[in-house]
């Protein structure tokens, strides 16, 4: 998943804190070519890589400088959002941590009833850019 992020360095912290993943980067991308895919005259983008354990799973975050500038309102009930989510061995731990870190959650941990999540407890955090963030885990 590719996550556009206002602070290259919060966005790292945050997401490698969160997954305990490795990092690459960040990268500078700039030219011709990067201009003619974001629609940017004069774009630079900063690109990172967290790879999350077992390798399987990559969030990509990229910082626009000199793109418009703007942000969106990345609420959950808006039309278009969207928002990682990311299955966490133990929930309690992870959310302990996040909140030392000064992390909010939208509640407190629920537990699904129905459907293909049955079982599964979920929660979301507020990350960078208050974007929500969805923790996972699976039944044990």
């Amino acid at each position: 998943m590719g996550i556009t992020v206002s602070d290259m360095d919060t966005a790292i912290e945050f997401y490698r804190e969160l997954t305990a993943g490795e990092v690459i980067g960040p990268l500078v991308k700039s030219g011709p070519a990067i201009e003619a895919v974001t629609g940017y005259a004069g774009i630079e983008v900063h690109l990172a890589f967290v790879s999350l354990p077992g390798g399987d799973t990559i969030i990509e975050l990229a910082e626009y400088r000199g793109g418009s500038g703007e942000s969106i309102d990345p609420d959950n009930g808006k039309a278009g959002s969207s928002h990682p989510a990311i299955v966490v061995d133990d929930m309690d731990a992870t959310l302990e941590r996040m909140r030392a870190r000064g992390v909010h959650s939208t509640s407190d941990p629920k537990t699904a009833t129905d459907g293909p999540l049955e079982g599964y407890r979920y929660v979301y955090l507020i990350g960078p850019d208050r974007l929500r963030v969805e923790l996972l885990e699976a039944p044990h």
